[in-house]
């Protein structure tokens, strides 16, 4: 695996997996977006209530970067500075 060239102009960027308990690691997850850090929550664990209160606190908060953020799975969500772009794809339908 030597014979890898990078990209001019890329740069490394770190993923930060959060599975958060409390508005302490909603905290700790908007400091790593602020950062500059991809943030990929899963709130499947918290209860129905905390799950959503804590998605909209991170929500807010990349918003007020002028981040993006996205759900890519059932109570996974994606949260990404300004300086990381994020695009939705869909595939298109498959023809039967």
């Amino acid at each position: 695996m030597h014979n890898l060239t990078p990209f001019p102009g890329t740069s490394l960027t770190e993923i930060f997996l959060s599975n958060p308990k409390s508005f302490s690691d909603a905290d700790t997850a908007i400091s790593h977006l602020k950062a500059g850090e991809l943030i990929l929550v899963n709130s499947k664990h918290l209860a129905g209530d905390s799950a959503q209160r804590i998605i909209d606190y991170l929500a807010g908060s990349v918003q007020s970067l002028d981040g993006q953020f996205t759900e890519v799975g059932n109570g996974v969500y994606l949260f990404s500075p300004p300086t990381i772009p994020t695009q939705k794809f869909s595939s298109p339908p498959s023809k039967k």
